[in-house]
């Protein structure tokens, strides 16, 4: 019996990867629990285990009367001095009683409140293990696939890909394999269950992290990403270091970097962007392709200003260009035809510059100049290229008047 126990608490802490510390109190309150339950939840029993040999000793506080009406919670006085000399009637020994005086029935409660125990441990070893893990990418192996969900085996824990959370339009197949991000944990009744999804921008973000170098080694930094699931995605990308190029790093020569990622996403169309501080530069670049004659901002909301029939083609198929623009820029992003455009009160766009050629405003477009709520520097207009000094000062002679007409 010894041995036996001793190897019990080795199997379960290796099999089960618990505390060993935590096994033998567990299996100590297992053995107290079973002995109340049997003698009375009042029953004053305390139980030691030797880790390295296996004795148990179990200990029960009896009451010290002259007669013994009480076998179980009772001692005579006789008995009681045996043990200690100097005590009295009314008194309490701590007296030991043989575990074999328990019988089998106790054994068996003994296995089942100790196996439950363990059971609630592993559970909670599991929760606290993936709850780390959440935002984190894991594979599994599929073990079902119904309506409410793919089942997946974690090892010691069970997820499910909740259909909400699948990119739609992918096949799922028993004893495949697959990733997802791991998205939250739940604490059920029985077990942890592990919610798992694909549709989450954090997973795409997870996939670049993996797959490219440059952002795992931290290089360059995937600031915002924005998903329409198995249709497209936007990610935001810049580098922190002035020799690398962001965009080339996520894609590589031809594709081949962000091609893994496209499979992985069952085909979903990715475009990488260059991420910009400034929210006017930031929506031209990601509202691309689709170029503006003029951006700016009122009423919290971005105005994106085209040609009279380009605004289909701005907000793309099924407004998936411009829904996307707007979540990786934060702000709701409006496309509107040069007719409906309203500038702004305090600030003047690039098409209220009356007397300035159109090849000089795409230049200024190109360098990110939509709008002006100050008078710029003359360094910052002859930086852009082919706008010379003179050009400068005329571009900013008229955006002078423009502001000072605004301000009366």
């Amino acid at each position: 019996m010894n041995g036996e126990i001793v190897e019990l608490i080795n199997q379960i802490t290796r099999q089960r990867k618990l505390d060993r510390d935590f096994v033998i109190g567990a299996l100590k309150d297992a053995i107290a629990l079973a002995i109340r339950k049997s003698k009375g939840m009042d029953y004053d029993v305390n139980v030691e285990i030797d880790p390295k040999k296996g004795d148990v000793t179990v200990w029960v506080n009896k009451k010290v009367v002259e007669n013994v009406s009480d076998p179980d919670r009772e001692i005579s006085i006789e008995e009681a001095k045996k043990i200690d000399p100097d005590v009295k009637v009314d008194d309490f020994v701590r007296v030991p009683v043989p575990f074999t005086d328990f019988g089998r029935s106790v054994v068996y409660k003994i296995q089942n409140v100790f196996l439950q125990k363990i059971r609630e441990a592993e559970k909670q070893h599991i929760y606290r293990d993936f709850q780390e893990k959440v935002g984190e990418i894991i594979s599994g192996t599929i073990q079902k696939v119904d309506k409410t969900g793919v089942y997946i085996s974690l090892g010691k824990a069970e997820a499910i890909l909740p259909p909400e959370e699948q990119i739609p339009g992918e096949k799922y197949k028993q004893g495949g394999t697959i990733k997802a991000l791991v998205l939250r944990v739940e604490d059920q009744r029985r077990r942890p269950q592990v919610i798992l999804s694909r549709t989450h921008p954090d997973f795409l973000r997870g996939l670049l992290e993996f797959e490219i170098p440059e952002v795992s080694e931290g290089t360059v930094e995937v600031k915002a990403v924005a998903r329409i699931p198995g249709k497209r995605s936007k990610v935001a990308v810049r580098s922190k270091d002035p020799k690398v190029d962001p965009i080339g790093a996520c894609i590589g020569i031809r594709g081949t970097r962000i091609q893994p990622i496209v499979k992985e996403l069952s085909n979903e169309k990715i475009d990488v962007i260059k991420w910009d501080p400034d929210p006017i530069r930031f929506t031209a670049l990601a509202m691309s392709p689709a170029k503006p004659l003029v951006i700016y901002e009122d009423d919290d909301k971005i105005y994106f200003v085209v040609e009279e029939d380009k605004v289909p083609e701005a907000k793309g198929k099924e407004a998936q260009n411009v829904i996307l623009a707007s979540k990786l820029v934060g702000k709701e992003i409006v496309v509107i035809p040069v007719s409906e455009m309203k500038p702004p009160k305090d600030a003047v766009t690039l098409l209220e510059l009356d007397g300035i050629d159109d090849e000089v405003k795409e230049k200024l477009r190109d360098a990110g100049f939509y709008v002006f709520k100050e008078i710029p520097s003359l360094a910052e207009l002859v930086a852009v290229e082919g706008i010379d000094e003179e050009t400068a000062i005329k571009v900013l002679e008229k955006i002078e008047e423009k502001l000072e007409e605004k301000a009366k």
